[in-house]
């Protein structure tokens, strides 16, 4: 089926446009959360009173856009943009991946070494990642497995930012069934990609403007893509919390 993407609350759904298409497209949300304490105002906000904002530092587009993969591919004309990505992390970043124990056992365990493998696809992107399989004590975060996120949804990054604190990420949720049919799970290659969509935004990458890179907001790739890489160092090239402008 061909669709055309829109916006609805936030998240990006499909409208369906007309049948044709073998391939079946599911859309993929990062939802985030800015965050910080209620007494300080944002950093880029003015505080109650103040005669002038205090800006958070910036770079110019034109000295950091280039090379830069899809980094600026949303860049608002107008206020910019605000890199945001793990602060100050030293270390392994480790991810809880249960089974969905909804599913069965099977699936389950083929659900799970789909997950894990599509988060491993990370590993050393910017610093190590290990999938722990068994238990969540020590984990970073979880995967959270649903039968249905919602719409043509089928998976989203939850994260928190705050300046001062940087990237924390609250979960990644993952459905396991087709949303467009319910009875049927969905392929756990699909699965995979999803996976390390989410992954990518919960290290701090923004959606693509490609369709061949994993980050972009239809499950369409195959693989993570040299501009997914790309953009991640590029990102991590960037202190934490600095705003890029046209």
């Amino acid at each position: 089926m061909n669709r055309r993407s829109r916006s609805r609350g936030g998240l990006l759904t499909l409208g369906i446009a007309a049948p044709c298409v073998a391939m079946l497209l599911f859309v993929l949300a990062c939802d985030g959360r800015a965050a910080a304490p209620a007494a300080d105002p944002p950093a880029d906000l003015p505080a109650s009173g103040s005669a002038a904002a205090t800006l958070q530092p910036s770079v110019s587009s034109a000295d950091v856009c280039p090379g830069a993969g899809y980094l600026c591919a949303d860049l608002d004309p107008a206020g910019g943009l605000v890199v945001r990505h793990w602060r100050d992390f030293d270390g392994t970043l480790v991810v809880h991946v249960p089974r969905p124990a909804f599913e069965a056992p099977g699936d389950a365990v083929r659900l799970q070494s789909a997950a894990a493998a599509g988060i491993r696809a990370w590993n050393g992107q910017p610093f190590p990642v290990r999938v722990d399989l068994r238990q969540q004590d020590g984990a970073h975060f979880t995967v959270r497995w649903t039968q249905s996120l919602g719409g043509s949804v089928v998976g989203t990054a939850r994260t928190r930012w705050a300046d001062g604190e940087g990237l924390t990420v609250l979960a990644i949720d993952l459905a396991t069934r087709d949303p467009y049919r319910p009875g049927r799970g969905i392929d756990p290659d699909r699965v995979r990609l999803t996976a390390a969509h989410e992954m990518g935004h919960a290290l701090g990458l923004p959606h693509s403007d490609s369709d061949r890179d994993v980050m972009f907001p239809m499950n369409s790739a195959s693989a993570l893509s040299a501009r997914d890489y790309r953009t991640m160092e590029a990102v991590y090239a960037l202190p934490d919390g600095v705003r890029i402008v046209p």
